[in-house]
């Protein structure tokens, strides 16, 4: 007895032309026509399976292969396999285990040998026909990356989709946009990553991706390439920025301070000290500690001095009001400076695009470049000449003393008086009547006595 078999592959659930039902009843009346029951025929199937997939590689395929019946039908050739390399393996398979091979159109029939040409050029089709849809998908996304339209999927957040014209484009979302706004201005004030993508309610790793790509500058990358226009110069605009490119550099620039370490806050159980206090011997700092009894301690990482915290603290607390309790407090805020570093560097990197755009170009196009790095050199002039980065310090006295502020201060803010007023401790050994010499060190001595004086007249 002849055993049959049906093989039935469909790509995608929405293949409603290529339904299972429609190639199944297909399959059953070529059966009948050539004198074979349907019903002692096993159907071996493949769903969501793409006909471009390795034969050996679908399950249906492949249980299929292992029985190794005497007749196998499937609805057209295409589901069989798209690639000529693939369908050809099959026909190999079948030929050395006189496996015939038929398709239920009557296009296929590897029995004679003129049937396997035909199967082969079919073949040939199938995977032309795809190559040609696969090409045409690439560069439908190509056309509408350069028109500035927006693809398929989800929006990156700060954005919606909205339709216009029978297409698809970016619009900034108002909400989501404030949201990075926010963040950004927390990560730059001192913020954390982790912390300001809480603001924007993404996880981390979807924050930082975010700021790593020119997505809140209304750009897009492309395989990692940032996508111009025809020009191969000009960014394409998919919609408005959220952010400006100066904010974009210093967020970026805050997020490589974190991972380096640069401006990595002090913990909490830091020393008020800690810092501006060394060892008398090795010149090393003092960091915190504790005594086998508990006590807190400032101690020389190579042993040589330890003193208990309370002491040292009170003595520096008693020369600071001794010292610098009588000065006027000021507060330091900064007025001017034009940072147009981050315009600077988009600028730079449109010139680059420009040379390289310029050295495959050809008579016909090489004019229309030199006018863009024409114009993109004078603006670039107009950016330098305004670029003024340089920002001024202008004290303001607050009112109150020195010993004032520190009287109201935590131990955060003792320690930020200890360190504006320049302190430096030396620790020397038990065996020296002073153990403790302190010095307090201001940048520039006779310039800020000259503010203090200047200050205090002002109160």
């Amino acid at each position: 007895m002849t055993s049959t078999a049906i093989y039935l592959r469909l790509s995608r659930e929405a293949e409603d032309s290529a339904s299972l039902d429609t190639q199944r009843a297909a399959c059953h009346r070529w059966l009948l026509a050539n004198e074979h029951d349907p019903a002692d025929a096993v159907e071996y199937i493949d769903s969501n399976v793409s006909g471009a997939k390795p034969v050996e590689d679908r399950e249906g395929l492949g249980n299929l292969m292992a029985v190794r019946p005497d007749v196998v039908v499937a609805w057209k050739l295409d589901r069989y396999a798209r690639s000529v390399s693939e369908f050809l393996r099959l026909v190999a398979w079948a030929e050395t285990r006189g496996i015939r091979l038929a398709t239920a159109d009557n296009t296929v029939n590897t029995t004679t040998p003129t049937g396997r040409m035909v199967a082969t050029v079919l073949a040939s089709l199938a995977e032309w026909e795809r190559s040609m849809i696969s090409a045409r998908i690439t560069e439908g996304h190509a056309t509408r990356r350069a028109q500035g339209r927006w693809g398929a999927g989800r929006a990156p957040f700060g954005y919606k989709t909205v339709r216009r014209d029978g297409a698809a484009y970016l619009e900034v979302d108002d909400v989501q946009a404030d949201l990075v706004r926010t963040a950004v201005r927390e990560l730059i004030d001192g913020g954390t990553v982790a912390g300001t993508a809480r603001t924007t309610g993404l996880s981390e790793p979807q924050w930082r991706r975010a700021l790593k790509s020119p997505v809140f500058r209304g750009h897009r990358k492309h395989k990692g390439t940032l996508i111009v226009a025809s020009d191969g110069v000009t960014p394409v605009q998919f919609a408005e920025p959220i952010i400006s490119a100066a904010e974009l550099l210093a967020a970026r620039q805050r997020m490589l301070d974190l991972a380096t370490g640069a401006e990595r806050a002090p913990r909490q159980a830091t020393p008020r000290c800690a810092g501006m206090a060394v060892c008398y011997r090795c010149d090393g700092r003092l960091n915190g500690g504790t005594s086998d009894q508990g006590v807190r301690l400032y101690r020389c990482k190579a042993g040589h001095v330890t003193i208990y915290a309370e002491t040292l603290d009170q003595r520096v607390e008693a020369e600071f009001l001794k010292v610098c309790g009588g000065f006027a407090e000021v507060v330091v805020h900064l007025e001017g400076g034009n940072d147009l570093s981050a315009e600077m560097i988009e600028a730079r990197e449109q010139a680059a695009r420009i040379g390289t755009q310029m050295a495959t170009a050809g008579p016909l196009m090489l004019a229309t470049y030199e006018d863009m790095s024409a114009k993109l050199e004078a603006a670039y002039a107009s950016l330098l000449a305004a670029h003024d980065p340089e920002v001024r310090e202008v004290a303001l006295p607050t009112g109150r003393t020195m010993g004032d502020a520190w009287r109201a201060s935590d131990d955060t803010g003792k320690r930020q008086l200890l360190s504006a007023m320049g302190l430096h401790v030396v620790l020397h050994p038990k065996q020296r009547t002073d153990r403790l010499e302190i010095d307090w060190v201001r940048p520039d001595p006779e310039q800020d006595a000259l503010d203090d004086v200047v200050a205090q007249e002002a109160l």
